[in-house]
């Protein structure tokens, strides 16, 4: 029996000792691992973006007041200077008139003073008068002229109002929304608004052409370049694939959830009309492939103290950081240009008996 146990024990031993925590070369690594190889950067870049006017007002009012007439509808392809809606005039009218008769009367006193002017400039030539009398008729007929000035301009303003309570079309487009109905009370908002804040007080949402925007993150962006082509799908027409060309890159990134990304707008080469604002795509930018380069998956990058990096296997097949300088990406792969060699065994995922901070 005691040989029994001691067989037993030393048995296990030399188990323990080929499999246990401490041993390394037993372990396999294969799915947790992969290694840096030189290769080329598919020529496809991937985003996700949506359908976008390329120009959008919500339409409003100079001044507030109550809406009389509303002439258009969602839908309605309309041009510019078209009259969409017509305020409530009020007594818009009533005071018309009453500035019209004022610009009347300051015109025959004018005219009045005038002839008078004229009159005595004679006698005045002839010695006639004093030129103090003339003096003061000049400046009866100058102070009436000005008074036929003050109300022209004040009928003309009241005029103007008049044309602004017919609400016109800033430019050529589709109306893409109507937010109110006749009798409702509006506000201006400001000159070309189109914030989701101003559709309280606007009457109806403007909007001309069509495009894409898209989010590319920063390690993809230094490959998209104006005028590139690209590929277009959107979810309602999975099967169809449109065609369109890079039109602008935002000069200036934008952050969120810690992820960097930039705006890039693209125009459709022949966009059909069943592309609607709203929808969402799927971009495919056409690249062309890359040169060799060092790759490895993007899953294998982490991050440490703010630096990218790979886990390298170490000599007790544990992670150990090692920064690096990545390069562009292809989604699923990224190119490193300093700070690793080909050949190298990268972790992409930790294994169970790994600590990271080993």
């Amino acid at each position: 029996m005691v040989g029994l146990l001691v067989l037993a024990f030393c048995g296990g031993g030399v188990l323990l000792l080929r499999f246990g925590p401490w041993s390394n070369r037993q372990r396999d690594l294969t799915p947790f691992t992969t290694t840096a190889e030189r290769g080329v950067l598919s020529g496809v870049i991937t985003a996700s973006g949506e359908l976008q006017a390329q120009q959008k007002v919500n339409v409003s009012p100079r001044k507030q007041g109550v809406l009389d007439e509303l002439l258009v509808d969602e839908g309605d392809a309309v041009e510019k200077g078209q009259v969409l809606a017509v305020m409530d005039q009020a007594d818009l009218e009533d005071r018309l008139q009453e500035r019209q008769a004022l610009l009347r009367q300051a015109d025959a006193n004018f005219q009045t003073k005038k002839e008078d002017f004229d009159r005595r400039s004679q006698l005045y030539a002839n010695g006639v008068i004093s030129a103090d009398d003339f003096s003061d008729v000049r400046f009866e007929m100058l102070a009436r002229q000005a008074g036929l000035a003050a109300a022209r301009e004040r009928l003309e303003q009241l005029e103007q109002e008049s044309r602004d309570q017919r609400i016109r079309a800033p430019f050529a487009g589709t109306i893409t929304a109507r937010y109110t109905e006749p009798g409702s009370f509006v506000t201006p908002t400001t000159a070309a608004s189109a914030t989701a804040g101003a559709t309280s007080a606007s009457i109806v949402e403007l909007s001309q052409g069509l495009e894409v925007s898209a989010r590319v993150p920063e390690s993809d962006i230094g490959r998209i370049v104006t005028g590139q082509n690209a590929e277009i799908r959107v979810d309602a027409f999975p099967d169809e694939r449109f065609s369109a060309r890079v039109s602008e890159i935002a000069p200036r990134a934008e952050k969120e959830d810690n992820v960097t990304s930039f705006e890039v707008k693209l125009n459709f080469v022949n966009p059909p009309k069943k592309l609607l604002i709203g929808m969402t795509a799927d971009i495919n930018f056409q690249t062309g492939r890359s040169a060799p380069k060092l790759l490895v998956p993007t899953v294998a990058i982490v991050t440490e103290e703010g630096k990218p990096g790979v886990l390298l296997v170490d000599e007790n097949q544990k992670p150990r950081f090692q920064p690096v300088e990545l390069g562009n990406s292809s989604g699923d792969q990224t190119a490193i240009l300093n700070g690793l060699e080909s050949g190298t065994r990268v972790f992409i995922d930790l294994p169970p008996w790994a600590d990271r901070r080993d």
